[in-house]
């Protein structure tokens, strides 16, 4: 799984790298072969020029990605399932570190491998790690660091290793409870509820560290609750001979609807940071996928305006093109004081003029005060048509001054406008550009198509609505693999599910997309690794546009895909039932039933 983003401040090709025409041109381009068994990891290396893959048969593999040929084939000498893998960062692409169900972690001299026996006279094994006691379901590294990775367990504990201390852990003669590389110790940190305190051994599935601020440490077990910790806030290494009280996070985070579900088979099977540090991404088993904004606890003075916005951004009907007539009420018995209506009225006519003339002077600020003393000074009711267009010329006024929260502020006014004529042009054009300056461009799209409809002969408009369309097209997205043996891409910004392709027989665990080209590497219980590039000659998307096969039974998909959700919710066994059966000892030759799940 990953949030796909272009990488600012490269090349035109990073800025085009993801745009919605070549995503929708995506397809299987080659498949990478050589493993022998289920592929459970897939890495990038910073470049892009190369990838890393390791598998069910205790091997890992380098690939080019130019030639998409293998490169180097290491026989690990793992003793169980590679879980994860990584290039560790600033070593020229020399050095690569696994992780396994054996419970250790391992690092390879790329080097000086030139043939494919563990062991051998070509390769160099630099480290072995048996510090954890159960599974390594995830390797983190830092970026500009070659010295540190991190590791996460189900026994509990992420542990950092520092190649500078030593190669080997623990060192000959030593037990494994002795190794003072404890960074987190979780092993009583799971909880069934934000409120229920943690009692059981959370083991870890997965973590990540920012890219952007290196010190925030991401984490994600077998509960509901994303952890997210600063590196400088936590103790000093510890080892496991004494079980540590499990440290304070920055922030949980999860699903509202999750946070007191109490379901112990509910856990999350990978975490991620997106490239820019902003948002995060969690995925639960047999649940949704979600993304999170990092910064959503701190406060911000437009919240409580903006919470209200989605609510309310719900289009009117438009009824066979017929204006909606709202019947006006009766204002104070014809009198405003000792002034009849007629006098306030043309008053009022006349401060709306001065306010659009000062508008179009550029002079907002006195827009908005005179549009203001009229609509919020304890006046009578203004006839709902003038009223309207004050709420329009102060939401223009708000849009024109553009201090902080004004497109909120603008929101509100149009919001009222509408209410008064559902068929307004002008209240519909500018909720757009106040949505679109806040970055809501699907939003703004509909509302803009809106008034484009209720004014065809406006050139203006059309441009608005070509131009947000091209706004969304080049966005962002995300793309994560499914137990269906496909995998999904989404925009980003809007949710809007954009592409679903046949990625695997049963199930895609792994989706990598390269740093910098539009190309997608995915893996599961197949044993080849697949390319997808933009080599479609016809382009294809779920909703709209031209349908391939691949997206033809896209409704009937997603419907046997909840039901399967909801199926597994009722009849999941215990996480707990499920991690004896995981661990339990399979001789030689034997079936291993759980062993491809990435849970």
């Amino acid at each position: 799984m990953q949030v796909s983003y272009p990488y600012h401040g490269q090349d035109i090709n990073c800025t085009l790298q993801m745009h919605s025409s070549l995503v929708q041109r995506l397809s299987l381009e080659t498949q990478l072969e050589d493993h022998q068994g289920c592929v459970n990891a897939l890495a990038w290396n910073s470049k892009g020029s190369l990838l890393v893959s390791g598998s069910d048969d205790a091997r890992v593999n380098i690939w080019s990605y130019e030639s998409k040929k293998l490169l180097h084939s290491i026989d690990t000498g793992h003793s169980a399932n590679i879980f994860c893998c990584k290039f560790v960062p600033e070593t020229g692409n020399d050095l690569v570190v696994s992780g396994a169900g054996d419970a250790e972690v391992r690092a390879f001299r790329l080097s000086q491998s030139s043939g494919r026996s563990f062991g051998g006279p070509g390769i160099e094994q630099t480290a072995v790690f048996r510090c954890h006691s159960k599974r390594v379901k995830k390797i983190a590294v830092e970026d500009g660091n070659p010295h540190v990775v991190w590791s996460a367990s189900e026994d509990g504990t992420l542990r950092q290793h520092d190649f500078r201390d030593g190669v080997l852990c623990p060192p000959a003669g030593s037990a494994n409870q002795e190794c003072r590389n404890i960074l987190l110790d979780l092993r009583s940190g799971a909880k069934k509820s934000l409120a229920d305190p943690p009692k059981q051994c959370l083991a870890l599935k997965s973590c990540d560290i920012s890219a952007t601020r290196p010190h925030q440490l991401l984490i994600g077990g077998s509960d509901a609750f994303a952890r997210l910790y600063d590196r400088r806030m936590l103790p000093p290494l510890t080892s496991s001979r004494k079980q540590s009280k499990a440290p304070p996070c920055v922030c949980y985070f999860c699903p509202v609807h999750l946070s007191d579900y109490g379901r112990s088979s509910l856990h999350l099977t990978h975490v991620t940071f997106s490239p820019n540090g902003e948002e995060l991404l969690l995925s639960y088993s047999s649940e949704h996928v979600y993304l999170m904004d990092v910064n959503n606890g701190r406060d911000t003075t437009a919240r409580y305006i903006a919470s209200d916005v989605p609510k309310r951004m719900i289009l009117a009907p438009v009824l066979n093109g017929t204006k909606v007539t709202v019947t006006s009420q009766p204002i104070n018995n014809g009198y405003v004081g000792n002034r009849k209506i007629s006098s306030w009225l043309r008053e009022c006519k006349e401060l709306l003029e001065d306010a659009q003339k000062e508008l179009e002077q550029q002079n907002s600020l006195y827009a908005i005060e005179v549009t203001s003393e009229v609509l919020d000074a304890g006046r009578p009711e203004l006839d709902p048509g003038l009223r309207h267009d004050f709420l329009c010329t102060r939401a223009t006024a708000f849009l024109k001054r553009s201090w902080k929260n004004d497109a909120h502020m603008a929101i509100r006014d149009c919001i009222e406008a509408r209410k008064i004529n559902p068929m307004s042009g002008w209240a519909h054009v500018t909720m757009a550009e106040s949505l679109s300056q806040l970055g809501k461009h699907k939003e703004a799209l509909d509302y803009a198509m809106q008034a484009n409809f209720l004014d065809p002969t406006n050139h203006e408009l059309a441009e608005k609505v070509q131009y947000l369309r091209e706004k969304l097209a080049a966005g962002d997205f995300v793309a994560s693999g499914s137990d269906d043996g496909r995998w999904f891409i989404w925009q980003k910004r809007t949710g809007r599910l954009m592409k679903v392709l046949k990625g695997d027989e049963n199930v895609v665990n792994c989706v990598q997309c390269h740093p910098f080209d539009c190309a997608v590497a995915t893996s599961g219980i197949d044993n080849t690794i697949k390319m997808w590039t933009p080599c479609a000659q016809e382009p294809s998307i779920v909703f709209g546009g031209v349908a391939g096969p691949e997206t033809a039974d896209i409704f009937n998909l997603m419907a046997e895909n909840q039901r399967k959700m909801r199926s597994q919710r009722e009849i999941s066994l215990p996480f707990e039932l499920l991690q004896r059966f995981r661990m339990h000892d399979v001789g030689e030759g034997t079936v291993h039933p759980f062993e491809c799940t990435q849970s």
